[in-house]
């Protein structure tokens, strides 16, 4: 058997984009004003205009800011077989679209024929993935595998926690906040993309919670816009990152520890682990959820530990 070693050479990206919210946490809008950004910086480019393509499954809202920007819109009715979306991306290509904008692309996993449907419809039983299981991993491969740039949104796994506070008399008073846990789509379905950003339902700032470009993860939780769009096209086609500053020997090793938490967690995944768990991990360690935004070594050390143990009292249990 033989191998043919050749020197690596960076080729042209089209680069996939997952936002991740609760309702309400801005991913339609922040989905738009990256994707402008996109087209802009495309244009130059290409020497001719760049076209964005949204697919809309959210009732009306992809109309709703359609005076603030410029995009074609495509509505996506249920069912909602995998199927559906493959020819959505191919249908997009063919067509010359430079961007795809599948919002959202929960309702492949979650809404009327999707996965879970169409699983429980098999039977609802744990070999009846083997039916389901194949269909869902041909969209993330049309996705992965398409010459054009594709943002999916994905809702968040609503959940409410209570937290309490003192006003100026003393008196203590109590809210509930809404915060986003995961995301309604397979487990592990964020990792598949080059760029996944956490959106706050408060503030609709966003913190990247995978980061192959390096361009976001040491920078804090900022709301989204053209500007980040153009960043990620200028990286996408270049032969490199975009030059920072200044990089330390530390931050380089952190960079590396955080992309070794990042392919952890894929791999955790795969192997079965929840999702929610690994985020509990490191937001227990780091007060958010993303590995992007680590700022010290022991931490992310402390972090891939706690996660490899956990396989291991997960097998204990079983």
């Amino acid at each position: 058997m033989s191998f043919n070693i050749q020197k690596a050479v960076r080729e042209k990206i089209y680069p996939k984009i997952a936002l991740m919210a609760p309702s309400g946490g801005g991913k339609t809008y922040s989905a738009l004003r990256i994707s402008t950004g996109m087209a802009e910086e495309l244009k130059t480019i290409k020497k001719s205009d760049a076209k964005i393509l949204m697919a809309n499954t959210e009732q009306k809202r992809g109309y709703y800011y359609a005076d603030e920007f410029t995009y074609d819109i495509v509505d996506m009715e249920s069912p909602h077989e995998p199927e559906r979306y493959i020819e959505l991306v191919n249908f997009a290509v063919a067509e010359g679209y430079d961007i795809l904008i599948i919002d959202s692309s929960s309702h492949e996993w979650e809404g009327k024929g999707g996965c879970l449907e169409i699983h429980q419809k098999a039977g609802g039983r744990y070999q009846d993935w083997s039916k389901v299981s194949p269909r869902h991993d041909r969209f993330i491969n049309a996705i992965a595998e398409s010459p054009i740039v594709v943002i999916a949104t994905m809702r968040g796994k609503d959940q409410y926690v209570m937290s309490e506070s003192h006003n100026n008399g003393g008196n203590k008073t109590t809210k509930v906040e809404k915060i986003g846990v995961g995301a309604k789509q397979r487990d592990g379905f964020e990792y598949e993309f080059t760029c996944t950003f956490l959106l706050d339902q408060k503030t609709n700032t966003a913190e990247p919670f995978k980061d192959n470009t390096h361009i976001f993860e040491n920078e804090p939780a900022v709301k989204l816009t053209e500007e980040h769009g153009r960043k990620i096209i200028r990286w996408a086609n270049s032969s490199g990152v975009e030059p920072k500053n200044t990089k330390s020997v530390d931050n380089e090793e952190l960079a590396e520890k955080t992309q070794e938490i990042i392919k952890l967690c894929e791999d955790k995944v795969k192997s079965g682990i929840k999702s929610d768990l690994l985020y509990d991990i490191i937001k227990k360690h780091n007060k958010k959820k993303s590995p992007s935004a680590i700022k010290d070594i022991n931490i992310a050390n402390t972090i891939i530990g706690e996660i490899n143990n956990l396989e291991n009292e997960v097998n204990e249990g079983e």
